[in-house]
């Protein structure tokens, strides 16, 4: 698949390359009016992102007897990104390496460690859903409306909506068995959990709003004028193409989506192309190198290594 990808991009380039050459002109020059400032502040944001990630495994840990720091997890989720994006579909590379580090250098159990991530997802699917909802009746709707309200739910959006929820029907049925004996691991814990559970949604919460404010900073450090809703858009669709298990980290798929979606909102391809580039440098790029410096100095890359074998 990746080189069937590869293939067909260097078909592309070579088809379009001198259009290519005057969008990547214009891209340098947008770029080097940068607003550094905002860039910095978009970084920064990036980083107390991640350090809520690891408050909140820190309090779900806490709640089932292990008496962690915050900063002994942000380590271990920065190197969990650089394995995400080294490896397809969000999380596939990650989450593996945070059981194995944990389980190695805090003793945490491989069940209680799988246990407390699946927690945290499965808390944060609260924002995320509230997050898509708000995308879905904010999209630029179709000439037939499904209700006559403004920002009502349109047509489209509508069809979208009731495909998410088919789709996760028919994992959930095909998986159910899996699905049943986790649930019943989580059901186990639950007395321990749930004293978390307000702390995980307002931390995952806050999450994904530094989200849409880093995207935010990163519009203005190219003075762009994006809206809200197509900032949560870009926000949420991130998650869904860096989901796909195509290639790693999303790359080229990412990119595509992202570029695609602000054309269609009527940003000119350089513009959109300038963003994408600094949002992927800080969300794939600058956390990759912070990643690749965690997992060298705490020895992670040994941990990584026995992923393979779980």
């Amino acid at each position: 698949m990746i080189l069937l990808l590869l293939i067909a991009g260097e078909v592309l380039i070579r088809t379009y390359w001198t259009d290519i050459r005057l969008i990547l002109g214009e891209s340098l020059g947008i770029l080097s009016e940068i607003r550094i400032s905002y860039f910095i502040l978009a970084f920064l944001v990036y980083l107390l992102s991640v350090y809520l990630f690891a408050v909140r495994w820190q309090q779900v840990l806490s709640c089932i007897g292990y008496d962690l720091k915050a900063t002994d997890l942000v380590p271990v989720i920065f190197g969990g990104i650089f394995a995400n994006n080294l490896t397809p579909a969000s999380r596939a590379g990650g989450e593996p390496l945070r059981i194995l580090w944990v389980n190695k250098a805090y003793g945490i159990s491989y069940t209680n460690a799988f246990v407390s991530i699946l927690f945290e997802r499965l808390v944060e699917a609260i924002p995320i859903s509230m997050l898509l909802i708000y995308v879905l009746y904010s999209f630029p709707s179709l000439e037939i409306k499904f209700l006559p309200i403004k920002n009502s739910l349109t047509l489209s959006s509508t069809y979208l909506l009731l495909s998410v929820f088919l789709a996760a029907g028919v994992v959930i049925w095909i998986f159910r068995e899996k699905l049943s004996s986790l649930l019943k691991s989580i059901d186990e814990n639950w007395r321990q959990l749930h004293k978390s559970f307000i702390a995980v949604l307002l931390l995952s919460s806050a999450v994904w709003i530094l989200d849409i404010i880093r995207l935010k900073l990163i519009a203005l450090a190219l003075n762009l004028p994006f809206s809200l809703h197509l900032i949560a858009t870009v926000s949420i669709l991130y998650l869904l193409l860096g989901s796909l298990p195509i290639t790693p980290g999303g790359l080229g798929i990412v990119e595509g989506g992202l570029i695609s979606v602000l054309l269609y909102f009527g940003l000119p391809l350089a513009q959109a192309s300038s963003f994408v580039f600094l949002e992927r440098f800080i969300s794939f790029g600058l956390s990759g190198v912070i990643g690749f410096l965690c997992l060298f100095y705490y020895g992670g890359f040994k941990i990584w290594k026995n992923t393979k074998s779980h």
